[in-house]
């Protein structure tokens, strides 16, 4: 799975709806042949979803991401039917989506209206509004309704020893880059998420560490994983920033939340990027 969607001069709102439904124990044999991923947005009591990633995952089960509205920019112009793809598919008054927060299933909203702007160019808006009266705070929403399982939650802050230790690991990351030592000992690292990501596994660390200097912000997104007494970088992206003065070139990427998509024991990582002028999502 891949980057999928990105929105710009996007503007959300969403309600509250659902009771708390545990989490599955028996996945489906098969998924639904197209499954939409949103994050979802809070702005007071009002709740929106933002598309993700479309999963195709055909009569095959082959879980392919279709590469329509991709970001950054789509290489052409969006065009009435790629609107109103997701409009009809998605976003119909009535529709039921489930929610998700730290993979577990919270349950389910009912979609009110679109939000989607940009037909006739400018700002684009692919969000839609959602009413959800249930306990938690939801990150996730997705089209399928019963056939993504979900798992008790075991994401929380890192504790001051995790944040420590992906610290240290994003230092001797960047070091072998080529970045100054002293500069790196100076730098900041961001929230630290601690959460499981793979059945039967240890614990894993998110998080983000800036290195900022006259000439550069280096931000390095890492998720480091337990192996043992140990822990070890499984996933680095590091995104670089020359334009210190405006941030025309500015990515700052953030942990949105996690989900087993595909119901296989190991869950997706879902990330938003905030740039110049707009955001993206990434899986």
């Amino acid at each position: 799975m891949q980057l999928a969607f990105g929105n710009y001069c996007a503007r959300q709102i969403v309600e509250q709806v659902g009771p708390r439904v545990p989490a599955q124990h028996n996945p489906p044999t098969s998924m639904p042949e197209d499954v939409a991923i949103f994050a979802v947005r809070h702005e007071s009591k009002s709740f929106s979803i933002d598309p993700v990633v479309i999963v195709h995952c055909g009569a095959d089960q082959r879980f392919r991401t279709v590469p329509a509205l991709n970001s950054p920019l789509p290489s052409r112009d969006w065009t009435e039917a790629d609107f109103d793809k997701i409009e009809n598919s998605y976003y119909k008054p009535g529709t039921l989506v489930s929610l998700f927060s730290g993979g577990e299933k919270l349950g389910t909203a009912t979609v009110l209206s679109s939000n989607i702007e940009g037909r006739d160019g400018g700002c684009v808006d692919l969000s839609a509004v959602i009413k959800y009266s249930g306990n938690g705070k939801p990150l996730l929403a997705v089209s399928a309704k019963s056939e993504i399982a979900g798992h008790a939650s075991t994401r929380r802050a890192a504790t001051a020893t995790e944040t420590s230790i992906l610290r240290r690991l994003a230092i001797d990351w960047l070091a072998g880059y080529g970045l100054d030592k002293q500069l790196l000992q100076r730098s900041r690292l961001g929230q630290v998420t601690s959460t499981i990501l793979r059945k039967n596994a240890g614990r894993a660390l998110v998080g983000r560490f800036d290195v900022v200097s006259k000439q550069a912000i280096h931000r390095l997104f890492a998720i480091a994983e337990q192996e043992g007494q140990t822990y070890r970088l499984t996933l680095t992206n590091l995104e670089i920033q020359h334009d210190i003065e405006d941030g025309t070139d500015k990515t700052e990427r953030e942990y949105v939340d996690q989900l087993d998509i595909n119901n296989d024991g190991v869950d997706e990582i879902l990330t938003s990027a905030s740039h110049y002028e707009d955001w993206s999502f990434a899986v």
